[in-house]
């Protein structure tokens, strides 16, 4: 991958970090800080959206001929085995939270359960971040549905269909209930967003890198800050300095520090385990009598805590998993 798009991803998942953190504190009654300026950090996931549209259509380029089956084989193994480790993993403290308090009463439904393993479209999975993993995952089936068969444009003629609709019901019928929700979710058009960048890339668009790295941090800082609502359009007041900066990081080619990019490799890891690392972090620290979500610098040591387990959990479970997977 591309360095800086790499590291975008590290900042991508840090922001969801931080978001969680504070809104912790917050449901708890107690004062974030200064990461009240992280209230709306769920626009990590903006970001997200826009540099997996890059990707796709960055990797797939020269190899339309390998097919579908072959394209959704390597996302499948790519995303969903670290999902399942992640939700077992989520699943056992749980249990064990379950068992402490002798009280079973949020234990997921066998529904919720089926719901969760296999990525439905439905609402009240087991793990918060879950429903991101299925918006993505409609992503790759209309991707590999339409560019097999049609090319890059068919994709992208797919995508904007896709996005027209999602619009559309957002103005006309908004608030749709249950699976509809996720699968004519409107930040689908950040798909599309990193999908015409890619193109935009392979026809040699380089100019305006400085700008656009200007323009993307500012605009994305301003949205993290809550200084630009969601309430304007999360998928255009996030997403398009989030397509800013992936395009200044594309067209610039900049060299990134070597940590970075460690950094943006355990980002996936980072944006499942999380909310797994404060729960069994806080629980702990609760037994000592200390607030988790108390104190500013308790926070930062979760978060800084997420972020060892995570790239530990990259370094020596993941990388061997992708080497195995890889040679599957």
């Amino acid at each position: 991958m591309i360095g800086g798009l790499q590291m975008l991803r590290g900042v991508a998942a840090t922001l969801v970090v931080l978001f969680h953190l504070q809104a912790a504190a917050v449901a708890e009654g107690h004062d974030p800080g200064f990461l009240r300026w992280f209230r709306f950090g769920e626009a990590g996931v903006d970001v997200f959206f826009v540099l997996s549209g890059f990707v796709i259509f960055h990797a797939v380029q020269g190899r339309q001929d390998r097919g579908a089956g072959w394209f959704l084989r390597q996302r499948f193994w790519r995303i969903v085995p670290p999902y399942w480790a992640a939700l077992g993993l989520t699943l056992l403290a749980l249990a064990g939270l379950s068992l402490i308090r002798g009280d079973w009463s949020e234990w997921p439904a066998a529904g919720q359960l089926l719901v969760s393993a296999l990525l439905l479209p439905l609402p009240d999975q087991v793990m918060a971040v879950a429903w991101t993993l299925t918006v993505e995952g409609l992503f790759y089936l209309v991707f590999a549905a339409t560019f097999f068969r049609f090319g890059a444009r068919g994709a992208i003629l797919a995508l904007a269909i896709w996005a027209l609709v999602t619009q559309g019901l957002k103005v006309w019928s908004p608030g749709l209930p249950g699976w509809l929700g996720l699968v004519l979710y409107s930040g689908v058009i950040e798909f599309l967003f990193g999908g015409l960048i890619a193109l935009a890339h392979a026809a040699g668009w380089r100019r305006g890198a400085v700008p656009a790295l200007v323009v993307g941090t500012l605009g994305l800082a301003a949205v993290v800050a809550g200084l630009l609502p969601f309430a304007w359009g999360r998928e255009w007041v996030a997403g398009l300095p989030s397509a800013a900066l992936v395009y200044a990081l594309v067209a610039g080619g900049w060299r990134m520090p070597g940590w970075t990019l460690v950094w943006g490799e355990a980002s996936y890891l980072l944006y499942l385990l999380h909310i797994l690392v404060f729960s069994v972090a806080g629980t702990l620290l609760r037994m000592a009598g200390v607030a988790p979500y108390g104190s500013v610098p308790v926070m930062l040591g979760l978060g800084m805590l997420s972020i060892a387990v995570s790239v530990a959990a990259t370094l020596w479970l993941e990388r061997p998993y992708r080497a195995w997977a890889k040679g599957r």
